[in-house]
């Protein structure tokens, strides 16, 4: 699944009434949720148009609470990612999840990986360059598809639980 695919279910997904919506395969796991605070900004009035101060206050003190929660949020995805290393592209090439197309992937989310591991093939000028882990743990996040295109330090699986 690529950018612009993923880009076009978020939009599809927030047109739709679903409040949650989870996708779990080989190559990508993917869970979005609506946050009901989101209503809130949508009914936000200007100041000429609120007759009562208090009700003013509660449309501040509501957009406050909906925007620190936004913030508590990011705080936590940053204190998570914290305990996450990214192995990244040493070179630019195509990416591959496996030795060849009738093999599985070398890994998938939540395998256990050791130090020298295989994890992805990045294929640049006609050789195969293995990409091996440089740290013991459980994979997180594989960040690439199969016959990606890859950048130079573009990341590539994410490590949790790092030894």
């Amino acid at each position: 699944m690529n950018f612009d695919q993923i880009k076009e279910l978020i939009e599809k997904i927030d047109a739709s009434s679903l409040k949650i919506f989870e996708l779990d395969n080989d190559l990508v796991s993917i869970k979005m949720s609506k946050n009901d605070s989101t209503t809130i900004s949508a009914h936000t009035e200007t100041p000429e148009r609120i007759s009562n101060p208090t009700q003013a206050g509660n449309f501040v003190s509501s957009e406050r609470n909906a925007v620190d929660s936004e913030v508590d949020e990011q705080v936590q995805v940053a204190e998570t990612l914290e305990n996450i290393h990214e192995i990244g592209a040493p070179i630019v090439g195509t990416s591959y999840l496996a030795s060849s197309p009738e093999k599985p992937p070398f890994v998938k989310a939540g395998d256990r990986v050791e130090k020298g591991q295989p994890l992805v093939i990045i294929e640049a000028m006609k050789v195969m360059n293995e990409i091996k882990s440089d740290v013991s743990g459980t994979v997180h996040k594989v960040l690439v598809e199969d016959g990606q295109p890859i950048e130079f330090g573009q990341p590539l699986i994410q490590i949790t639980d790092v030894e």
